[in-house]
Formats: structure tokens, C-alpha cells, sequence
């Protein structure tokens, strides 16, 4: 198959492509290294970082995911912190990880505004290692391997999810995340509580009146992160809509132009990567497009424009619709702040109350649901256990 890229420059329209070289494997089939990944996106790395020494990447898991030592000296944390594509891995095949890494995205996305005050990566330690089962004695060269062996062999997915969670909850980001989420529940339920009398007072105004206590603390914890982040969700929503631009252009451009359907149109190709490769956006263009997907990544910490060793790139179409169901949470925020403090709770209908919380709320919680499937979308997990099987030399037939 004659694949998509030329010696030099890039064509346009004007200038279509007369004699295509060939290319093994295309472009689009191969996911950037690392150091590109570093040189292109320098914010491009997981939402999560754990806590391991060097001694253990010194195992066969260490060994084979590792930097090269010509690259170990980039990174002045390594000692305490593993590298970026270990941490990969482990989000892939690890029901712990992957679960501090949701709970750290949608936090991002909806309640933690991109400050430089404060780092919004919750540092983890290494799950500790589940007590073998199988009554099999195993040499491990060092926690990593112990680690990723337990998890290919026994998932115990329910009770690392829950560890996951644990772990979340643990660091100062997940801390405030889950006082916020509680006072949320805690004042939501006391509507309900007051409002049909699980709690009856015996008195309709004494009983009203904290109804709309509860209202109001509710109002103004939604509208804390609802109005408080509308700057940075409108910007985000700019640059995703410019990014789904692009994408929609690029296809268009390269069916005009004959040429064959990206392997991943949600991976826009990027000339700092590939630069053989047939670029049908204009050189203004395509600095653009760089340049909104690597601001919208610093802000949106779900959001991986190009794949990856471990990960596929995110679904455009699931990134706008994120933004778009984010930005409706603050609509709706914006008018219930107009009915709660412009009438007062003898004359306000009660309809506006009992449709606008709701609506706020579940448009916060379906842009949750979207960053985990859209997430898990991405993850090459077959490639990846794979991998590490054959680095740890598991018999797949025992796992």
C-alpha cells in the first residue's frame, strides 16, 4: 500500500502529490517514542505519579519499560518517582491505578481549575503486593515485578478499585474533592429530608425554612465550581471545538485530495513526529491545531491527542461532548442562582428548584461517565499484557 508521505515539505490542494514513496509501516501505525512525546507535548504524562525508588526498576519489568540511562539524567525526581511510561502501563492493566487515575481526571475537568499554585498529579505509593494464592513460591528481583506479576495473575478487581478510591482520597487534591462531594450529598439529601417530612418539624414554616437553607447551601456549593470555573471551561471548550475543527477539515481535505482514510482520525497527524508524512493543513493550520491540543492537555488531563505505546489517542467527538455537558452545568447553575436569589421561597415555583439542581448535577456527572469511557477506549490493553507477560515470562495459560 502506497502510504502517506512524501520526502519533503507539505502539499496542499495545489500542489498534490505526484510521486509517493513508499513507507513501512505507515506513519499512522506507529505510536511516537517517549523523548517525541516529551520534545512535542512537555505536559504530556499521566495524571497520577507513583512512589518507587530506583532499585525498583532494576526488575524485568523495570528493565523492559524503562528509559535508556542517556535519558534517566531528564528527569531530576526519578529516584522518588517512576518515569511516565511505567506509570502507563501500570493505568492499563492495574484496576488500583486506573481508578486514581479517573478520579484525578474528572476532579481536574470539573472542580480544579489549571493553577500553578498547586499540582493537580496526586502522588501514590505502590500498591502493595496481594498475598499469593496459588501457593506457588516466586522470585521477584524487585516490588514492580512482584506487583505487576499479582496483577496479571489475580485481578481482584472489586478490592483495588476500592483501594484506588482510597488512595485518591488520601492526597490533598482527593481530600477536597471528597469534602466537596460530601457536602454536596450531605445538603442534597437534606432537601429531600425536610421536603417530604422524613424529618418532621410540625410546623410548615419552620419546616420551609430549612428547606431553603438547604437549597441555598446546595446553590452555593454548585455554584462554587458552576460560575466560579466558567473562564477556564469556555476556553476549554474553544480549543476542543478547534481541535474537532481540524478533524473534521483534515478528513475533508484528504478525500478531496485521494488520499486514503487515517488509520485514527482522531489522531491528527503532527509534523513533529512525522515529518515525511502528507500534511493537508496549511503550516498557519497545523501550528494551531498543535498549539489547542496542547493547551487543551494541560487543562484537560483525560485528553491524549496521539497514541502511545499503552494508549490510543481520546475520541474527539467524546472530548467536545465532555466540554459541551460541562458547560450546560454551568447554564443550568447560572439560572437556578437566578431563581434562588432573585425570588424569594414564598413566591419562587417550586418546578425551579426541583428540574435545575438535578440537571446541574447529573451534567456534572455525565461528563464523569464520559472521561471514564472515553478513557478506557483508550487503553491497548491486550498489547500491554502482553508485553509485560513476556517480560515476566508468564504463562498465559496459567494466568
Amino acid at each position: 500500500m502506497i502510504a502517506d508521505s512524501v520526502l519533503r515539505g507539505r502539499p496542499t490542494l495545489k500542489n498534490k502529490i505526484s510521486e509517493p514513496r513508499l513507507l513501512s509501516p505507515p506513519p499512522e501505525d506507529r505510536a511516537p517514542s517517549p523523548k517525541d512525546r516529551r520534545s512535542s507535548y512537555g505536559s504530556e504524562q499521566p495524571a497520577v505519579d507513583i512512589r518507587l525508588s530506583r532499585d525498583d526498576l532494576e526488575g524485568q519489568v523495570g528493565s523492559a519499560l524503562s528509559l535508556p540511562e542517556d535519558e534517566i539524567a531528564d528527569y531530576d525526581d526519578y529516584d522518588e518517582h517512576h518515569h511516565d511510561e511505567i506509570v502507563d502501563h501500570l493505568d492499563v492493566i492495574d484496576p488500583q491505578v486506573a481508578t486514581v487515575t479517573h478520579l484525578s481526571n474528572a476532579a481536574n475537568s470539573i472542580f480544579l481549575p489549571p493553577l500553578s499554585i498547586y499540582s493537580r498529579r496526586p502522588i501514590m505509593n505502590l500498591p502493595a503486593a496481594y498475598g499469593d494464592q496459588t501457593g506457588e513460591k516466586v522470585q521477584y528481583k524487585d516490588e514492580l515485578d512482584r506487583h505487576v506479576h499479582g496483577v496479571l495473575r489475580k485481578r481482584d478487581r472489586a478490592r483495588r478499585i476500592a483501594r484506588g478510591v482510597w488512595d485518591f482520597v488520601k492526597t490533598p487534591v482527593g481530600f477536597c474533592t471528597a469534602l466537596y462531594g460530601f457536602l454536596v450529598a450531605f445538603w442534597g439529601a437534606a432537601i429531600v429530608i425536610f421536603l417530604v417530612k422524613i424529618i418532621n418539624l410540625h410546623n410548615a414554616d419552620l419546616q420551609g425554612f430549612w428547606v431553603e437553607v438547604s437549597s441555598q447551601v446546595t446553590n452555593a456549593l454548585f455554584t462554587a465550581t458552576g460560575v466560579g470555573l466558567i473562564p477556564w471551561r469556555a476556553i476549554d471548550t474553544y480549543r476542543i471545538g478547534k481541535i474537532w475543527y481540524y478533524k473534521r477539515l483534515t478528513r475533508q481535505l484528504r478525500k478531496k485530495a485521494g488520499l486514503p482514510e487515517l488509520a485514527d482520525e482522531d489522531d491528527l497527524p503532527d509534523p513533529a513526529y512525522n515529518p515525511d508524512y502528507v500534511h493537508v493543513l496549511t503550516d498557519e493550520q497545523q501550528d494551531e491545531l498543535h498549539y489547542q491540543q496542547l493547551k487543551f492537555q494541560q487543562s484537560q488531563t483525560w485528553y491524549r491527542p496521539h497514541a502511545t505505546e499503552t494508549h490510543r489517542a481520546f475520541p474527539i467527538n467524546t472530548g467536545l461532548l465532555i466540554c459541551l455537558l460541562i458547560d450546560f452545568n454551568s447554564v443550568f447553575q447560572i439560572m437556578l442562582c437566578g431563581v434562588m436569589w432573585g425570588l424569594n421561597r414564598f413566591t419562587r415555583p417550586a418546578w425551579t428548584t426541583g428540574s435545575l439542581i438535578p440537571a446541574s448535577f447529573f451534567c456534572a456527572i455525565g461528563a464523569s461517565v464520559y472521561i471514564w469511557r472515553g478513557g478506557a477506549k483508550t487503553k491497548k490493553t491486550e498489547q500491554v499484557e502482553s508485553k509485560l507477560r513476556e517480560a515476566l515470562q508468564v504463562s498465559t495459560e496459567r494466568i
